[in-house]
């Protein structure tokens, strides 16, 4: 048996993808707005350069004012005749040109800057210093740092402006630094030979290791221990990296270092290529096609594949973009194609799950009605009667099982069939048979269900009935309720299916107005009042009648009373009716009771009334429009409701008794009548019930039933009323065994009030004779 698991949304609706991804990308793209992400952008680039380790190109020589020379020179104040004197032995090692991580901004011994002027006039143009401007949030507050004026009069000066990322994750550099008057490029890129817009940032190529830039300790420079061949045609770069200085840089992967290698990383860096930022909008940009992509694809296996592509490209562009020198913040798109396709996949889940029943995972009716196959096929629907009762009768779940062993039962051998639940219903396509087949295969089915089921080791009946729906033309939607209401019709009819017809359509449409069609007709006058007559037995004359309701439809003319009383009882619609009725029969009777002082008139009142609060009033307010005397009338309830045990009803039944209103049970011996039940209502007329009138004659039980019924009302001190009475035979052994009132065809069938009064004249004229 295959169960293709397939399932829609349900119960709350689920956002549709595409407002996902709309919020996927508004949410990366303010994440990105605020460079909310910027410090594990930093990790992320360190890490990625930590991967990418390569050496530097040697090109640019760092001479390290490291923790010996400190030691050697005595502080970091030491005279500026070392510095004269660095510069001459490195030009006589063959050094290219000499620039200082060091800005000179202050004088100290005269001596010493006197000598290093000195110095710097012997090597023109190929000495650069340093300078730097400190900007604060006041413009006016912007400070310049430069060499003091006998400095810059004989020295190139470039600035070492820098800047720190957040957490000291990462270093930016910069092409060129202006402020008011002051400008200069920067020394990186005077070493690289690249010229760039000033105050503009450009972020060096952290993969290149700082350990691995060539490093000349100053100390061993002043003592002539240095090589040659270490600093002979290279750009040498003087600064401090004594670990008790506070000129560091940090950067994810390298650590601490001293800050004049970033200015030797961002030369190389200057040199291999011009560094470029995208931000990350040209990410969240191509993760928006992306999730296009996704969305639109048609089949499972490629949306996959295009999600696989989607992490294969996350992973590998940066790689390329950094070894391209473009720079690109990649997290926000990463947030938001994160969020997509979690919210997608759940999405896709919630619709999974609601295309099978939670219980069995069987499909259920949000995958029937996307079969494509189920506008081409009949739909049988097959209703579980018992389901609740299997289900209540033992201590375990046995829903799984029980359905699981119904549709393997209902596959035929050789048949693929797929089953989609809807609680206790079970629906399926039918074979594409002509009409008689397709009865022979349902009978079948049938049949299959007629034997016992075992179930978590015991035996159970399952009493089931099928409906079938075969008006391909219909909506899929709308041939799923047909089959539905077919299956009903047929537990109803206790028959094992029944095919969906025209019929059946408009009946269902007619029983779903019934109730608006009853409210418009007794506003419109279509309910109606027939009288049948009572008679009394002993002077064979008429005592009463009993006011039957009737509908007189416009289209569908008469309706019978079982079609409409009960739905009205269920949809709380008998008030209106009963009221109605009581009003109509007490108006019609009233002139009745002038020339027949006996005539009682008998209504029908609901058992389910006998619990309204206020009834008797409403009764009274009736009677005192129509002018009905209470004495003339009897309320008839019938006994198939043990109402009587309810308080308010025992106070209706005392306060109705009390306004001299008659009380009748009637089907008397259908329901629950017992001896305390005779004894607790306040009735004076007992009516036994046409099934056990019709066949006293033929049938000596019933004859014994309605004798003892006759003798206990009367030792109870109440009339006994017979109806049902059909031929004279009935009536007279009816007559012989006591009964009060006789009531039947035989004796006169319903009629309207005018055939009812001519008949009462005849009876007069009669007597009167």
């Amino acid at each position: 048996m295959i169960w293709p698991f397939r399932r829609k949304s349900s119960v709350k609706k689920a956002p549709s993808a595409r407002r996902i991804v709309i919020w996927a990308l508004i949410i990366g793209a303010i994440i990105g707005a605020v460079d909310l992400p910027r410090p594990l952008e930093d990790i992320y680039r360190g890490g990625r350069a930590w991967l990418r380790a390569r050496p530097a190109d040697g090109k640019t020589v760092v001479v390290a004012i490291d923790d010996r020379t400190f030691d050697r020179l005595g502080s970091g104040y030491y005279s500026r005749k070392h510095n004269a004197d660095l510069i001459d032995r490195l030009f006589a090692l063959g050094a290219k040109r000499v620039y200082f991580d060091e800005i000179f901004s202050v004088p100290l011994d005269k001596e010493g800057d006197s000598a290093f002027v000195e110095a710097l006039k012997r090597h023109p143009g190929k000495v650069t210093l340093g300078a730097i401007t400190f900007r604060a949030r006041e413009k006016s507050q912007n400070y310049i740092y430069q060499p003091l004026p006998q400095f810059r009069a004989v020295a190139r000066v470039r600035s070492l402006h820098t800047s720190q990322a957040p957490f000291g994750l990462s270093e930016e550099l910069y092409y060129g630094d202006r402020e008011g008057s002051f400008g200069a490029q920067s020394a990186s890129a005077d070493i690289a030979g690249v010229k760039g817009e000033a105050n503009t940032k450009y972020r060096p190529d952290w993969s290149i290791r700082v350990s691995s830039v060539p490093t000349v300790s100053m100390l061993d420079v002043l003592e002539g221990k240095a090589s040659q061949s270490s600093l002979s045609g290279k750009d040498v770069f003087v600064g401090i990296t004594a670990m008790t200085q506070n000129d560091f840089a940090h950067v994810v992967g390298q650590g601490w270092f001293g800050g004049v290698y970033a200015h030797v990383i961002g030369a190389q860096t200057l040199r291999e290529g011009r560094p470029v930022s995208i931000g990350w909008i040209p990410a969240i940009l191509l993760t928006g096609a992306l999730l296009i992509l996704i969305t639109s694809a048609r089949t499972r296996k490629r949306r996959a594949a295009i999600v696989a592509a989607g992490l294969g490209l996350g992973v590998a562009a940066p790689f390329v973009l950094d070894a391209w020198f473009v720079t690109a913040e990649f997290l926000p798109s990463y947030i938001a194609f994160g969020i997509a396709i979690y919210r997608l996949a759940t999405l896709r889940e919630i619709r999974d799950a609601g295309l099978k029943n939670s219980a069995t995972l069987m499909p259920n009716l949000a995958a029937l009605r996307e079969e494509v196959l189920a506008s081409k096929r009949p739909i049988i629907a097959m209703r579980l009667r018992n389901y609740a009762a299997v289900g209540a009768s033992f201590s375990d779940s046995v829903e799984s099982e029980l359905i699981g062993e119904v549709a393997r039962r209902l596959t035929l051998p050789g048949e693929a069939a797929c089953f989609y639940q809807a609680e206790d219903v079970l629906y399926w396509l039918g074979p594409a048979l002509p009409m008689y087949e397709l009865e022979g295969h349902m009978a079948g089915l049938a049949r299959l269900m007629e034997s016992p089921f075992l179930i978590s080791g015991r035996k159970i009946d399952i009493h089931a009935a099928f409906g079938i729906d075969l008006d391909l033309a219909r909506p899929v939607v709308n041939r799923i309720g047909r089959a539905l209401l077919a299956a009903d019709n047929a537990a109803a009819k206790h028959q094992s299916y029944l095919f969906n017809t025209s019929d059946n359509d408009e009946e269902s449409a007619w029983e779903l107005s019934l109730m608006s069609e009853l409210d418009e007709a007794i506003d419109n006058g279509d309910i109606w009042i027939a009288y049948q007559p009572q008679f009394e037995l002993k002077s064979d004359r008429i005592i009463g009648a009993e006011a039957l309701v009737r509908w007189q439809h416009p289209v569908r003319g008469a309706i019978s009373p079982e079609a409409f009383i009960l739905p009205a009882e269920e949809h709380n619609r008998i008030g209106r009716l009963t009221f109605h009725v009581l009003k109509l029969a007490t108006s019609a009777a009233h002139p009745f009771l002038a020339t027949n002082p006996g005539f009682r008139l008998s209504v029908n009142i609901s058992a389910s009334l006998m619990e309204l609060d206020g009834l008797p009033a409403r009764i009274i307010e009736i009677l005192g429009q129509t002018g009905f005397p209470t004495a003339s009338l009897t309320l008839e309830v019938t006994e198939s409701a043990p109402f009587a045990e309810h308080e308010i009803v025992a106070q209706n039944l005392k306060a109705i008794a009390a306004l001299g209103i008659d009380l009748s049970i009637d089907d008397y011996g259908t329901g629950n009548a017992t001896l305390e039940y005779l004894r607790s209502v306040p009735c004076q007329e007992i009516k036994i019930d046409r099934r056990f009138v019709a066949e006293i004659v033929a049938n000596n039980g019933d004859m014994l039933l309605v004798e003892s019924t006759i003798e206990l009302a009367h030792g109870m001190g109440r009339r006994v009323i017979a109806e049902g009475i059909e031929d004279p035979e009935t009536l007279e052994l009816l007559r012989a065994i006591g009964c009060d009132i006789a009531q039947g065809y035989y004796l006169a069938k319903p009629m309207r009030i005018e055939a009812l009064e001519s008949l009462l004249n005849i009876s007069a004229r009669i007597r009167a004779a």
